[in-house]
């Protein structure tokens, strides 16, 4: 369509700025990971469109056609889990429904396949007085693809946090996967950014400073995700109420609330 300033809803191939909503950085500190092996499924946001087609004469309506863009993800289905409308899955992935839970496939935690099969999210709070500072993407023109990097604080120390979340961190070398959350709520499908999903993000570097103020003498880490094919990936339900539904759903399925370990 025509270029019309201020309009990002045409943006098309132009880049454009929205006017009414300038885009402006920072991340929130609350955001969830889960394993990169742990993913099982993909359903990507689809959107209707009319279709335009130049030589209809016809006395009908046009077609009506689904757009996929595939760096929008509607949901992620871990290992062990399924879409409570799976027999009508067609009509569940369209970005016009309402969002529902993903639930529990009936598989009991008490026994050790249960442990094998059954995935869960984990949650961050990130530390330090930035979360998530330096947290960025990068092109790689010889490769052709991006390099994405995610930084945080840990919110806390201690002996059990260290072998609960500081150890299988560091030591997962298929990745993990983080879904972000910006401050800015109203720039469309930007609001909850996805790294790691293509390659898995892996530790890259650790540290921790005793006497270090900003990070509150807790550990620090980057996490570093190579050679991935897609720019920015979003979490997207069509607007953001709907996706923030569906974020915060998987924080009803952390470690703390099935299987994890409870604290006396």
């Amino acid at each position: 369509m025509a270029y019309t300033p201020c309009d990002s809803s045409q943006i098309g191939m132009n880049a454009q700025k929205n006017c009414l909503f300038p885009a402006y950085a920072g991340l929130q500190t609350l955001a969830i990971m889960c394993r990169w092996e742990d993913v099982n499924r993909i359903i990507y946001y689809h959107e209707h469109a009319e279709e335009v087609n130049d030589d209809y004469s016809g006395g009908g309506e046009q077609e009506t056609v689904t757009m996929q863009n595939k760096n929008r993800i509607k949901r992620i289905l871990l290992k062990g889990w399924v879409n409570e409308k799976e027999e009508d899955d067609t009509d569940n992935t369209q970005g016009d429904q309402v969002p529902s839970e993903p639930t529990h496939n009936d598989i009991s935690t008490d026994t050790e396949e249960a442990d094998e099969t059954y995935a869960e999210w984990i949650a961050i709070e990130a530390g330090g007085a930035t979360p998530y500072a330096d947290t960025a993407e990068e092109y790689d023109a010889d490769s052709g693809t991006f390099t994405k990097t995610l930084t945080f604080t840990a919110p806390r120390a201690g002996a059990e946090f260290s072998s609960e979340f500081i150890e299988p961190l560091l030591r997962n070398k298929n990745g993990w996967v983080v879904i972000l959350q910006r401050k800015d709520k109203k720039g469309g499908d930007s609001a909850f950014p996805i790294l790691g999903l293509d390659n898995g993000l892996i530790a890259s570097e650790a540290s921790l400073n005793y006497t270090d103020g900003e990070s509150g003498g807790c550990y620090s880490f980057t996490l570093t995700e190579t050679y991935a094919p897609n720019a920015e990936i979003d979490l997207w339900w069509g607007n953001y109420h709907d996706t923030q539904n569906e974020f915060n759903s998987y924080l009803k399925y952390t470690i703390d609330d099935h299987g994890g370990a409870e604290e006396d």
